[in-house]
């Protein structure tokens, strides 16, 4: 009887080391980050940027893997029903946890009840650019020729529901001027859409058309976040001629609901650390973003604080997706 209850003291002891290492050791293996948006935009660009710090970080591949369609949901509904391991996340803004769940009667997932917010990354300020054939150099500018032309402008938008679009229409409501929908399919064609000309205005991430202001096509008039941004202090903030107007979101990454304690805490101290690293403060610069490090509780904080903001928007506007 001895040599069996050494047997099984030394078999107990195995397991409890093999899981003591296991979880040590995160990530063994690489890790996924599911992209519910097209390549080219702010949603695609921010997790490749940080993913290639996470993987210096951890020894071990980030892989991202853009799964568009469906306002995000399709992405979302994948992770939600993946294994709550850590080793798939998902990279999101407002637009999958706080716009969706207003916008469709359906969804396969509870954006509360099926995700563990794991970090916060990066803020990408929303900024009002027009094309530049337009006599408009400002916000007041804008709102008065909208004013003097109802339904003549026309604005781009990633696509029905998203930011880009429930922000617009918070201008609206809020500046009491009337544009025109135009929605795209992502940023990479609603960017290159306002660069043509084919559209007037657009609500969108200084990422996707840098190039258009930079080569004088376009001009960013103002900028989305309650105060002016440090990297580009020269365009003022939307607030400075629409009181209160903010709709500034952080992207973040999230991962199945009951993704352990410790695992969700090296993810955000890895997040946290790659968005203090001189080499992705300064790309995120040259690229218009801020850093948003947070850990997993300042995500769902935001996520809840523009939960409330939206669903005031869509209710107003009426706007249904099924």
């Amino acid at each position: 009887m001895p040599w069996i209850t050494r047997c099984i003291g030394l078999s107990v002891g195995i397991v409890f080391c093999a899981v003591a290492f296991a979880q040590g050791a995160y990530p063994a293996k690489p890790v996924r980050i599911v992209v519910g948006f097209a390549p080219g935009g702010n949603g695609d660009i921010i997790p490749r940027l940080i993913g290639q710090k996470l993987s210096e970080q951890w020894g071990q591949p980030v892989v991202i893997e853009n799964r568009p369609g469906s306002n995000g949901n399709i992405a979302a509904e994948q992770v939600a029903r993946s294994a709550p391991d850590g080793y798939t996340l998902m990279s999101s803004d407002t637009t999958i946890f706080a716009i969706n769940p207003h916008l469709y009667s359906k969804l396969s997932f509870d954006p509360f009840r099926d995700f563990t917010p794991a970090a916060q990354m990066v803020l990408p300020p929303i900024y009002v650019v027009v094309n530049a054939s337009l006599p408009i150099t400002s916000i007041r500018e804008l709102i008065n020729h909208a004013q003097a032309n109802p339904g003549k402008l026309a604005y781009a938008s990633a696509g029905n529901g998203s930011i880009h679009h429930l922000s617009t229409e918070y201008f609206k409501m809020q500046a009491g001027i009337d544009m025109v929908h135009i929605p795209y399919k992502g940023s990479g064609q609603s960017a290159p859409a306002l660069v043509a000309g084919d559209v007037q205005v657009g609500f969108i991430g200084l990422t996707s058309v840098i190039q258009g202001i930079k080569t004088g096509r376009l001009r960013a008039i103002g900028y989305g976040s309650a105060k002016r941004s440090t990297l580009n202090p020269e365009v003022p903030a939307i607030a400075e001629t629409v009181p209160g107007f903010d709709v500034s979101s952080p992207f973040g990454l999230v991962g199945p609901a009951g993704v352990p304690r410790d695992i969700a805490e090296k993810i955000a101290a890895a997040v946290i650390a790659a968005v203090r690293s001189a080499e992705i403060r300064q790309k995120m610069s040259g690229l218009g973003l801020e850093p948003a490090e947070g850990t997993g509780e300042d995500y769902a904080a935001s996520i809840r604080r523009d939960y409330e903001r939206f669903g005031k928007v869509v209710k107003q506007i009426g706007l249904k997706i099924d």
